[in-house]
């Protein structure tokens, strides 16, 4: 396995490798909404006591959203019917981004904090001990003991797989560390009177380790800066930890970029000639499973399966891929007989077992369609990437002008060592409207990327965001051509 970190410009990128294939890639963009796991001190905007839920004033243009589930109970046991008895518009309140927001939602918030240790995960307010689902039966019970006996009063916590390697020692000291951090954070709050950042969340590398852990991977930088940072935080993993030093981007040359965008298409072929569509819509996304090519060489019954099971395998990875999240539908092609059913959603739960994020698989319809649902934490890949085309009327998206703005960037450090004085480059009107937007020094940050002098003009009659490298070389000649255009 191969951790890949694209972390040159100012889009962060990781690429998750497995046997050559890319399994996930994560996206971290500056300015971006609040990241999950991100601790605020909020202020309650409003209490809707209809629906027993309120807005927090977290710092951003969108409000977040807590709903009565998601507060701690500090009644000690007595009974509250409504909100409003909880909490009060006005009232400062501490809270962690449970599911990132969206462009057309604000961030869903918790009051039960949750802070993240190397074996385990500490919960100031979580009242039970949890363990992973990949232990033994015989270490469940052994870690949920061990882990009783960490914590006191209203304190939870969740034994990671690593925790049953680890001493009862190590694992003290490391509740007695996330107890004092909590501590700090909370007297921090109580000292404040004004929205404010009090814990960052998971970072890219964190995420990439959380969701590759317990496996041997090699973990490669296009930074020296990252690079060396990380073999200081994680010099258990520093015989693995290489620097990508080619001029060409990292993604590129691992062919990743490639394997992004097609996982920004609607079809994906299968190993023997069928392909399955995904499209999401509003409320969920639908996948079909189709035989396409394969016409089968045994009986129908058999064929069906066989094109079945390829399906769930790759649905499965695809899910991962591409961030899929909600309600989810895949139409397998139809099976009467139940033991193939049973053997195709076998397959479908051990594949989604290797994916970090829960699914729940439950069960087939009447009408043959699977029925899962994919924890949401953060948009998908499709949502993060691309936006509504505004030409057409039909459901086509393409690439977003930020998405198109950091390939920007990326491109143009590729050639951060050329001996060519000037660089020219004709980007459509969306883009050049975006790199110009008051306020946000993206010129600036482009000419930061070269030592070339960047001449940057309007590619016409063209709609949609798209850049493009007209020539490398003189100013003069640069100057010359432009004038005459």
């Amino acid at each position: 396995m191969q951790i890949l970190f694209n972390v040159t410009t100012s889009e962060k990128r990781a690429a998750i490798v497995k046997d050559g294939k890319l399994i996930e890639v994560m996206i971290e963009r500056p300015n971006a909404y609040p990241k999950a796991g991100n601790i605020y001190l909020g202020r309650i905007a409003k209490v809707l006591p209809g629906i027993q839920a309120a807005f927090v004033d977290v710092g951003f243009e969108q409000n977040g959203f807590i709903h009565d589930t998601d507060l701690v109970d500090k009644n000690k046991g007595k009974k509250t019917d409504s909100i409003s008895e909880k909490i009060h518009e006005g009232q400062w309140i501490i809270v962690q981004v449970k599911k990132e927001a969206s462009k057309s939602k604000g961030p869903l918030l918790t009051e039960n904090i949750t802070l993240p240790g190397e074996n385990l995960v500490y919960l100031p307010f979580g009242n039970y001990t949890a363990v992973s689902k990949k232990l033994s039966d015989e270490e469940t019970i052994r870690m949920k003991d061990v882990g009783t006996s960490l914590i006191t009063g209203q304190e939870g916590l969740i034994m990671r797989t690593s925790s049953t390697e680890t001493s009862v020692d190590i694992l003290e000291q490391e509740v007695s560390r996330l107890r004092e951090q909590w501590t700090s954070l909370s007297g921090k709050a109580r000292n404040m009177k004004r929205v404010s950042l009090l814990f960052e969340g998971n970072t890219l590398i964190e995420r990439a380790l959380a969701h590759t852990s317990n496996e041997q991977a090699a973990y490669i930088f296009d930074d020296f800066t990252y690079y060396q940072s990380f073999k200081q935080n994680y010099p258990e993993f520093s015989k693995q930890t290489q620097l990508y030093k080619r001029f060409e981007n990292i993604f590129s040359h691992y062919d990743i970029e490639q394997s992004i965008h097609k996982a920004l298409q609607s079809v994906v072929w299968l190993k023997n000639g069928g392909y399955i569509n995904i499209d999401p819509t509003e409320a969920l996304t639908v996948i079909d499973v189709n035989t396409g090519k394969y016409i089968g060489k045994q009986d129908r019954s058999q064929s069906i399966l066989e094109t079945n099971l390829y399906a769930a395998d790759e649905a499965a990875k695809q899910l991962r891929l591409r961030n899929i999240s909600g309600m989810i539908v895949i139409d397998f092609i139809r099976m009467d007989n139940q033991d193939q059913q049973k053997k195709v959603l076998q397959l479908l739960e051990d594949r989604l077992n290797q994916d970090p994020i829960r699914t729940r698989v439950h069960g087939f319809t009447a009408l043959g369609l699977l029925e899962l649902t994919r924890q949401k934490v953060k948009d998908s890949l499709s949502a993060l990437m691309t936006e509504k085309c505004l030409l057409c009327k039909a459901s086509h998206r393409q690439l977003s002008v930020e998405s198109v703005y950091y390939a920007f960037e990326r491109t143009l450090f590729e050639h951060r060592n050329t001996d060519e004085e000037g660089i020219w480059i004709e980007a459509t009107n969306p883009l050049l409207l975006f790199i110009t937007d008051p306020g946000e020094n993206r010129e600036d940050r482009l000419s930061s990327l070269v030592s070339a002098k960047l001449y940057i003009t309007e590619k016409k009659d063209v709609e949609y965001p798209m850049f493009h490298i007209r020539q490398i070389g003189r100013c003069g000649e640069i100057e010359s051509r432009i004038s005459m255009e």
